[in-house]
């Protein structure tokens, strides 16, 4: 057995290695991290077009050294500073070493390793094109962040501070508070309109529920004739479009929707201020909380994507869980009562809320809750909706049975067939759960709670329902920050947010680790906000980046001149149409002008007075099947620009003098290709020799003449527009439409042209695009 050396009787020399080498160990790494910290995050910062070096790693070797010039600078900078924090210190502790005032600078200064981190997050498209880096990178700082604050905190806050009591100054949280929310009710509302404006919004779904809301009003419930067999119920029966419909009344276009859905997602964040005020007692705690839930990206994926029924779910779920807990249970009835009519599978997320009423004391209210619920669901299967399966699989209903199509094997099997997975080859379920879209996704909606709601005790069973219903998805647009069904989940997310808090800060496990009770909560507060920005910044809607969607595009913050010319020619067909006529009319279109009886998804015509298509992203077989139609005199072009197109039925009357006029035309054309011009060539010298030349000019037939005279006539702008059959213009005079295919005006007798003609330039944005929907439902399970 080996005996130590005494430190006193070693040689000089080799105490001073083996202290250097301690040192080192115990602060001099960190301290060498910290100290370099500097150059790397402020470097990239000259040149933000060359910062993509960070991942690429593809600078000149001129650069690379300025690179090191910049690190040895920051050394150079961070150890005067650590030095002047040491010759400070000795001041009050004469015998203090170098070493200990190192170490103890590093207690506090390793915070600047986050900064290369949030230059590095700084990177274009980053989040697309590293995504688990990214994530990496978020949690490192958040974590960085938490350590310093809990630090801070402990040295800040007295030894007897009560984290969980009144705030000295309640109003001033609550003035907060409110400041937040209406600030998120007037950004999201400007970005939802602006949107809309930019044709970014589609068909699917905001044409559907325009037209489903739009009926509604006018007294044909549910009826909706954008979707399968003409009635919602084909896809979902959700009763809320009555009550949505009321506010619709007041002006009945898609904006009133997009502001309405707008503002009842804002107010979610009430229940969440309630919640957190209820259980943590503090103003403070609540007002911080409410700005993570109106930062949360999730919130605005849901807020964004067009308008659906399942965003009324996420204040509704709060507010039930709010109710249950503080004894509002007439109130609760309500408040359930509206969760059922928002969509027929929201009575499974009910039976949940009933479990957690029976797990905290409340038997009766669960039991009732959960039979209730079970009960509303199976008459609405058996009686309102055409196929009684939860994911439905008839002919007159769109089938959900390909969202779960890793876990239903057979498609026969339904629902019944998830189960069976789940039970025979549970491995199976995980591996479905466990892809890296998902993990990241699941990120993304923990990270900004710091996993709480796992911490909440009965409160987690709230989230099961959301969990399993997104975790078995096989369709990508279910565990998507940037459409809809996150609503499912993070609601009862954010309801275990403050239960969760509470029985981290206060558990045994906290106490037993050494760590102090009030930092400890304020750090969780405070790095909830944390990890809230960091997210957001590359998630969310408020800060512009390369991640977020509004569904199916990009949102374009600043329209470009092309886009709003192509939106005041939308409104203007909007305003020439009548209000009663049926329209055919491509995705980009659709929501402008679906609040009427009869509303088509291009290419289905059926009986529509008028096409609205946006023609310059026509694919080829669009191109075919319009041409055809214009062939056959159905329909013949108004006007078309910026690359949209309107069209006008031709009735019988009018169909049959175009083609007459057309016949005649070639007719007369062909005649004139048979017959060369006489010409006088005496003498050899023709026209030289200044004789007359005379040219034969065919007969034109009294029906040509005619359509000629009446196209001649014809106005081109929209606001002459006239029912099919209609023969006079504004100023009484009888006109007929021109061929098809030419401008209104057009000589009859010219061909039609192939296609029509393209503006000069195409937008910046292309949001007339139709989006792929995986061939399936027009609103989602």
């Amino acid at each position: 057995m080996s005996q130590t050396i005494d430190e006193p009787t070693r040689p000089r020399w080799e105490r001073a290695i083996a202290g250097m080498f301690r040192g080192m160990w115990e602060w001099g790494v960190l301290y060498c991290l910290i100290a370099v910290s500097l150059g790397l995050a402020l470097y990239p910062l000259h040149d933000f077009e060359t910062m993509r070096y960070i991942v690429k790693n593809d600078l000149t070797v001129a650069a690379r050294s300025q690179a090191l010039l910049a690190v040895a600078v920051s050394a150079v900078v961070t150890t005067v500073g650590y030095l002047l924090v040491w010759l400070r210190g000795r001041r009050r502790e004469p015998g203090l070493g170098l070493a200990e005032s190192f170490q103890r600078t590093n207690r506090y200064a390793f915070v600047l390793l986050a900064t290369p981190m949030i230059t590095a997050l700084g990177i274009l498209r980053i989040e697309t094109k590293h995504p688990v880096f990214t994530a990496f990178l978020s949690v490192m700082i958040t974590a960085l962040v938490m350590v310093f604050l809990y630090r801070v905190l402990k040295r800040k806050l007295d030894p007897g501070h009560e984290p969980f009591q009144p705030a000295r100054r309640p109003h001033l949280a609550l003035a907060f508070f409110i400041t937040s929310l209406l600030g998120y009710a007037v950004l999201m509302t400007y970005y939802a309109l602006i949107d809309h404006h930019n044709l970014g919004t589609a068909i699917y779904d905001l044409g559907i529920y325009d037209n489903l809301v739009w009926q509604t009003a006018h007294g044909f419930f549910l009826d909706c004739s954008l979707i399968k067999g003409g009635n919602h119920v084909s896809a979902h029966f959700d009763p809320i479009i009555a009550l949505i419909a009321l506010v619709y009344r007041l002006y009945m276009h898609a904006e009133t929707l997009l502001v309405l859905q707008t503002l009842w997602l804002a107010g979610g964040a009430i229940p969440v201020y309630l919640l957190a005020r209820r259980r943590l007692s503090n103003e403070w705690f609540a007002a911080v909380l409410g700005l993570v839930y109106l930062l949360y990206p999730a919130l605005h994926g849901v807020n964004m994507f067009d308008f659906h029924s399942l965003a009324f779910v996420v204040p509704s779920a709060m507010w039930a869980v709010y109710l249950l807990d503080s004894g509002g249970f007439k109130r609760y009835w309500l408040v359930l009562a509206l969760m059922l009519i928002t969509r027929e599978d929201i009575s499974l997320l009910s039976c949940f809320v009933g479990a957690y009423a029976i797990m905290t004391g409340r038997t009766r209210t669960g039991l009732v809750t959960i039979l209730v619920s079970l009960t509303y669901l199976v008459l609405v299967k058996l009686y309102a909706m055409p196929d009684s399966g939860l994911l439905m699989s008839a002919d007159k209903a769109y089938s959900y049975v390909y969202y779960y199509a890793e876990m239903i094997p057979h498609k026969a099997e339904g629902t019944r067939g998830l189960a069976i997975t789940a039970l025979t080859n549970p491995l199976y379920a995980l591996l479905v759960s466990f892809k890296e879209e998902k993990l990241l996704f699941f990120l993304h909606l923990l990270l900004p709670l710091l996993c709480l709601p796992f911490a909440a005790g009965k409160k987690l069973i709230l989230s099961v329902y959301g969990l399993l219903f997104i975790g078995l998805a096989s369709r990508s647009h279910v565990f998507s920050l940037h459409f809809q069904y996150s609503a499912l989940l993070f609601p009862m997310l954010f309801a275990a947010v403050p239960d969760g808090l509470r029985r981290v800060t206060d558990g045994p496990r906290i106490r037993a680790l050494g760590i102090e009770r009030a930092p400890l909560a304020w750090t969780l507060l405070f790095g909830m906000l944390t990890a809230s920005l960091v997210t957001t910044v590359k998630y969310g809607v408020i800060f512009p980046n390369s991640s977020f969607k509004t569904g199916w595009n990009r949102l374009v913050r600043v329209p470009t001149p092309e886009m709003r010319e192509r939106h005041a020619w939308v409104e203007e067909i909007a305003a020439a149409i009548e209000p009663d006529a049926a329209v055919s009319m491509t995705s980009a279109v659709g929501p402008h002008l679906s609040n009427r009886r009869k509303a088509f998804h291009w290419p289905t015509i059926n009986d529509a007075d008028y096409l609205v298509l946006t023609v310059e992203n026509f694919k080829k077989e669009d191109e075919r099947r319009l041409k055809r139609i214009r062939d056959k005199k159905q329909f013949r072009l108004i006007e078309e620009r910026h690359g949209i197109a309107l069209y006008v039925r031709l009735d019988e009357e009018e169909a049959a003098e175009l083609r007459t006029a057309e016949a005649a035309a070639k007719a007369a054309e062909k005649a004139a290709a048979r017959r060369k011009p006489v010409r006088d060539t005496k003498d050899g010298a023709g026209a030289d020799a200044g004789t007359d030349t005379a040219e034969v000019v065919p007969a034109t037939t009294p029906s040509s003449s005619t359509a000629a005279s009446r196209a001649g006539t014809a106005g081109t702008g929209t606001s002459t527009v006239k029912r099919p059959g209609s023969t006079q213009d504004p100023t009484g005079a009888t006109v007929s439409p021109p061929v098809t295919g030419s401008a209104p005006g057009a000589d009859p007798t010219a061909k039609p042209a192939a296609k029509p003609t393209k503006p000069a330039s195409k937008p910046a944005a292309k949001p007339g695009a139709q989006p792929a929907v995986d061939g399936a439902s027009p609103a989602g399970p």
